[in-house]
């Protein structure tokens, strides 16, 4: 059976009709689109009026719903639950409120006793504070206690070394002074008894007659200037003293003088002239 048999041009003309209102149905094609006008605007004309807010309404309290189980036995056990659930809650609310008040009694206590530990430890540390600055002022009151009482044997010590010393210097003097007498008068006598030696009595010397002479040697004993100092009140005996020092010219004996006794008696010194033997 040959195709043009089975689709004659009716069936065709069908067939092809609908297979293009199936692609225009694809292609959404709206056969029946208008197109559209140009938008034109609209003016509207508008006045400010100050609307004040009207009071709101109260809202409406939700009507109680009134319970009555005389007549309804499931009302009164819903009624009865409730009831027991309300006083539940009411305890549990009064367990709440003791643990609360239990916990707030223990929170208060804790922070009563953080205080009482606290002052305690600040009480303590004043106290060992106030025991350290007592404990070093009494050591700085011993060290300087003992600074003084040093210092004090310091100079007590001192002044003992130094009266020693002075009185060792005293003695020292004195034991010189008593060397320097003994050897001072020795050597005026060996200067008088020279000077005796050399002296030409005048005939107008009498007894008790005394000249004063300053004289000058060298260490050697060599005569450098004699001159009267204090007149006999008879200028021949002054006149002759005198001379019989420049007589002597040198006193051997000076120089086994120690020097310092030299340099402290001899060098410049007084001779007083005053013969013994002269008539009355």
């Amino acid at each position: 059976m040959k195709l043009a048999d089975i689709f004659s041009l009716p069936v065709f003309l069908s067939v092809l009709l609908h297979a293009l209102i199936v692609l225009a149905m694809i292609l959404k094609f709206d056969f029946l689109k208008e197109e559209p006008e140009p938008y034109k605007p609209h003016f509207v004309t508008a006045t400010l009026v100050d609307v004040k807010p009207k009071a709101k309404a109260a809202p409406q309290q939700p009507k109680e719903q009134v319970l009555d189980g005389k007549n309804n036995p499931e009302l009164k056990q819903v009624k009865q639950q409730q009831e027991q659930q309300e006083q539940q809650a009411e305890s549990k609310a009064v367990v709440q409120k003791q643990q609360e008040q239990k916990e707030k009694a223990v929170a208060e206590q804790k922070v009563r006793d953080e205080n009482v530990k606290k002052e305690k430890a600040k009480k303590e540390a004043d106290a060992k504070a106030k025991a350290e600055k007592q404990k070093k002022l009494e050591e700085e009151q011993k060290a300087q206690a003992e600074a003084e009482k040093k210092k004090k044997a310091e100079k007590q010590r001192r002044e003992e070394l130094k009266a020693l010393e002075a009185q060792m210097q005293k003695e020292e003097q004195m034991l010189s002074s008593t060397v320097d007498d003994v050897s001072t008068k020795s050597y005026e006598e060996l200067i008088a008894e020279r000077v005796r030696q050399n002296w030409s009595r005048p005939p107008s010397a009498r007894n008790g007659m005394t000249a004063v002479l300053e004289i000058r040697m060298l260490p050697t004993g060599q005569v450098m200037g004699v001159r009267v100092t204090k007149s006999s009140g008879d200028a021949a005996f002054d006149r002759a003293a005198e001379q019989a020092v420049k007589r002597v010219d040198r006193f051997e004996d000076v120089k086994n003088i120690p020097p310092d006794v030299f340099e402290k008696y001899f060098r410049q010194f007084l001779f007083t002239f005053r013969p013994e033997d002269l008539r009355q």
